[in-house]
C-alpha cells in the first residue's frame, strides 16, 4: 500500500542476556556439530536469557537505551507498542509492564502477536496512530525471550533460537524528506499450523498431561516454512517498491528478519539485490522473533549503515503465518 506518512526514527536500542551460546555449547546438548548448525542456518552463537533476565526486562533495557538515544525522558512517550509472543505474562500486556518499568505517564501500551513479523507490525501501527494525531511520539519494541518455548530435545529448532530485545523511537518528522513510503501486511491462517506452541491457551489449557507432552513449547515443520519464506519475502520486497513506486534497485539497504542465512539469500538474490545492501547479524544472535529486525535496524544505525535520503526497507516474515514491510525514507 502506498502512503505518505511523515514519520521519523529519532533513536534506537538493544538489549542482550548476558549468556553467549556458541554452537559447541549446544553440541553437547543435542546431536549436532558447529559445522553443521553453520552450513544450514548461517548461525554461530546466540544469546539465552539466564536468572532475572525476561522479556520485560530485556524490553525495558532496550526502550532505555532507545530513549537515551533519542534524548527523551520516558514521560515525553505518548505510547508504547511492543511485539512478542513470549509475554512476560498471559495477562496483563507487556506492553502495560513496560510502561510502569520506565516510569511513563499513563499512556496506551498494547503487544503485538505477530510473531516475527511482530516489530514491522508494531511500526505500522505506531506510525497510523502518529499520522491520525492520536500520539506524537511512540516507542516501538521487538523483545523475545524465545529460549522459553524452545525445545532443548528438538535439533531442528533449538540451534535456532536467541533471546533479545530491540526499540526504536518514532515521531511526527519535524522536516520534510522523512517519512513512510509503502506498508504491506499480510497473514495466512491456513498455514498456522507450521509453527505452533500447542497448548498455554484455551484449547489446551495448563495440564500434568500438556507438560508431560511437551507441548508448551514450539512445533515447526522448516521445510514447508523455508518455502514459504523465500518466496514470500522476495514478493514482499518487489511489491513493496512498486506500491511507492521505486524500483528495487534504488534501495540503499535491505534490514530482513534474520531466521535462516539461506533464506535471506536466496530471497535478496531472487529480488536481484547485492549482499552488501542486506544487513545480515544472524551469526551472532540466530532467530530472534519479533526482536530481530529491531535489533538488525539499531545496528545499521549504529554502523553508519543508514544515512539521511537512503531508502530502507524493513521486512519480516513469521508464525501465523504473517510477513509485514515498511519502506522508509530515512
Amino acid at each position: 500500500m502506498k502512503v505518505a506518512w511523515p514519520i521519523e526514527i529519532i533513536g534506537t536500542g538493544i538489549a542482550l542476556p548476558r549468556r553467549v551460546v556458541a554452537n559447541d555449547e549446544l553440541a553437547r546438548l543435542v546431536d549436532t556439530s558447529d559445522e553443521w548448525i553453520t552450513q544450514r542456518t548461517g548461525i554461530r552463537q546466540r544469546y539465552w536469557a539466564g536468572p532475572g533476565e525476561t522479556t520485560l526486562s530485556l524490553a525495558a533495557d532496550a526502550s532505555r537505551a532507545a530513549l537515551a538515544d533519542a534524548q527523551l525522558t520516558p514521560q515525553q512517550i505518548d505510547m508504547i507498542v511492543l511485539g512478542t509472543i513470549t509475554p512476560e505474562h498471559p495477562l496483563p500486556s507487556t506492553a502495560c509492564l513496560l510502561q510502569a518499568a520506565l516510569g511513563c505517564r499513563w499512556i496506551p501500551a498494547y503487544d503485538m502477536a505477530a510473531a516475527c513479523s511482530g516489530f514491522v507490525w508494531a511500526m505500522v501501527s505506531a506510525a497510523q496512530h502518529i499520522v491520525n494525531g492520536l500520539a506524537e511520539t511512540v516507542l516501538v519494541v521487538g523483545a523475545e525471550c524465545l529460549t522459553t518455548i524452545t525445545n532443548m530435545q528438538d535439533r531442528a529448532t533449538c540451534i535456532l533460537f536467541g533471546d533479545a530485545a530491540g526499540a526504536a523511537v518514532l515521531r511526527r518528522a519535524r522536516q520534510p524528506g522523512p517519512e513512510v513510503l509503502a506498508v504491506r501486511m499480510g497473514a495466512d491462517g491456513e498455514r498456522g499450523k507450521l509453527i505452533i506452541v500447542p497448548a498455554g491457551g484455551a484449547k489446551h489449557p495448563a495440564s500434568h498431561q500438556t507438560v508431560d507432552e511437551r507441548m508448551h513449547f514450539m512445533i515447526m515443520q522448516g521445510r514447508e516454512v523455508y518455502k514459504f519464506a523465500v518466496t514470500q519475502m522476495q514478493a514482499v520486497i518487489e511489491e513493496t517498491c512498486a506500491d511507492a513506486g521505486v524500483r528495487v534497485e534504488d534501495l540503499a539497504l535491505i534490514i530482513p528478519h534474520q531466521s535462516n542465512l539461506r533464506i535471506i539469500e536466496s530471497a535478496v538474490e531472487r529480488a536481484g539485490l547485492p549482499r552488501e545492501k542486506v544487513v545480515v547479524n544472524i551469526d551472532r544472535y540466530g532467530n530472534t522473533s519479533a526482536a530481530s529486525v529491531a535489533v538488525a535496524l539499531h545496528e545499521a544505525r549504529a554502523a553508519g549503515r543508514v544515512r539521511p535520503g537512503d531508502l530502507v526497507m524493513l521486512v519480516a516474515f513469521g508464525a501465523g503465518l504473517t510477513w509485514g514491510s515498511v519502506l522508509l525514507r530515512i
